[in-house]
Order: structure tokens, then C-alpha cells, then sequence
């Protein structure tokens, strides 16, 4: 999800990607209920069947969803955000490896999409002299090359 905001001057503007999550963590705790309440029927049935072994792996199918969930709901935290004000771009991205930031010369800040390999998607990459960091990686293909045309018009 990308959101691209210009100042009235038209000069300074703001770049946020962050990943698409549309189920809150109220939707999330609803909806991990709702299978472990599934679950719950289903091991009920179970046992009055005598198949009481049945009951660990039901608790572990539901272990697995809660954990998958949360690792999503983790994931929707992390962005990058670009922001150019005046002369300066500040880089700032938060993701699974910590939080960085970098601060660029306007004039020398580029914009490239490296080609990735045959099966590997490109690279979004803005930097200068050299350094780069990559942005975008929550962005599609289409998305990434979208966002780079528009990172260099406003640059």
C-alpha cells in the first residue's frame, strides 16, 4: 500500500509503503476464536467417539493459526517512509531486521530499479555516492515500477 503526498508548493513531498493488511487485531482475535471454538466441537465429537488422541493435534492446529496470525500482524508494522523537505530526503524504514535511516542531498539522490533474476522480482533502490537501500519490498511488481516513476518525477 502506498500513500504519495505533495505539499502545496509541490517541491516537498511525503512517500509511505507500508504492506496490505486489511484484518485488524480485533479481526484477528475474532477470527482465532471462531476456529478454535470449530476445533472445540470437533473434539468434543471426538472424544464422545473414544477418539480422545484426536484432542493434542487440535490444540496444536490452533497453536499454529494464533502464531501464523500474530507473525502477520507483526508484519503490518513494518514501512518505509521517504521524505524530502527542501534540499534534504530522509530515508526511514522499519522492518524485520531492526529500523534504519539515512538522510541524502536532494540534487545527488537517484532512483533505480535493479533487475532482479529470472524468478526474483527488481529492486527498488534510492541512495547516492555509491549507497543504496532498497525500498518497496511489500510492493508488487507494477506497484515498485509505478513508484519509482514517481519517486524520480519528484526528485
Amino acid at each position: 500500500m502506498t500513500f504519495f503526498q505533495t505539499a502545496p508548493d509541490g517541491r516537498d513531498f511525503r512517500l509511505l509503503i507500508r504492506p496490505n493488511c486489511s484484518l485488524s487485531l480485533r479481526g484477528v482475535k475474532v477470527l482465532v476464536m471462531t476456529f478454535a471454538s470449530v476445533a472445540a466441537l470437533i473434539g468434543a465429537f471426538m472424544l464422545t467417539l473414544g477418539a480422545w488422541p484426536v484432542l493434542p493435534f487440535l490444540g496444536l492446529e490452533i497453536f499454529i493459526v494464533a502464531v501464523v496470525f500474530l507473525i502477520l500482524q507483526r508484519r503490518a508494522r513494518f514501512y518505509d517512509l521517504v521524505e524530502a523537505k527542501g534540499d534534504d530526503v530522509c530515508l526511514y524504514q522499519r522492518g524485520q531486521h531492526g529500523e534504519k535511516s539515512g538522510k541524502l542531498n536532494r540534487y545527488w539522490t537517484q532512483v533505480r530499479v535493479a533487475a532482479g533474476g529470472h524468478w526474483y522480482p527488481s529492486r527498488l533502490l534510492v541512495g547516492s555516492h555509491g549507497r543504496y537501500m532498497e525500498i518497496g519490498t511489500a510492493l508488487t511488481e507494477e506497484d515498485r515500477i509505478k513508484t519509482a516513476k514517481a519517486l524520480q518525477r519528484a526528485l
